[in-house]
């Protein structure tokens, strides 16, 4: 058993706030969006803004970059559900093909012409994207709960680690120069 006082790490700090990000930006959308309406394509972008908000925070504890690892939910503690792990991919595939990135076998889109004047050749380009959200309503309840299991769960953890070792919690992080 490796040690808490071993593995705290920033990516563990870092995650809480993602975490907490993706839980603020999926409460804005459920708090916002009545699922049996019918919306225009402004009030879908602003949910999909949530939406997309959250995708990008909850995935970015789980990604590789500038040298940090991916969070291990193992080392906090979290048990993750076969169903939370479909779940847990399917954001991560989200933001990494259609979110973070314009991947073109993902992209949806319809496009045409048309002549506004009969009188005149001139022709209009129209474009019609996928405005809906990603998830459904229940799927997103879904994403809510995980997120507050594993944003208690990262609590617990840093709460254990500052029992044992109260002088490697208390430091200053900052951008630098």
């Amino acid at each position: 058993m490796v040690e808490k006082s071993e593995v705290m790490t920033d990516r563990i700090i870092y995650s809480s706030w993602d975490f907490q990000q993706a839980l603020s930006a999926l409460t804005f959308l459920l708090e916002e969006c009545d699922f049996d309406r019918k919306y225009n394509s402004i009030d879908l972008r602003r949910f999909r803004c949530f939406e997309t908000a959250m995708i990008i925070s909850f995935s970015r504890p789980f990604k590789v970059g500038r040298g940090r690892k991916p969070l291990d939910l193992e080392v906090i503690g979290f048990e993750i559900s076969e169903a939370e792990i479909g779940l847990k991919d399917k954001i991560i595939h989200l933001r990494d093909k259609t979110v973070g990135h314009s991947d073109e076998a993902e992209m949806e889109f319809y496009i045409s012409s048309t002549k506004p004047f009969d009188d005149h050749g001139v022709r209009m380009p129209l474009e019609r994207f996928q405005e809906g959200l990603q998830f459904d309503e229940r799927e997103l309840r879904k994403i809510e709960s995980l997120l507050r299991r594993v944003i208690h769960a990262i609590a617990i953890f840093k709460f254990d680690f500052v029992q044992v070792n109260p002088d490697g919690f208390n430091r200053l992080k900052s951008k630098g120069p």
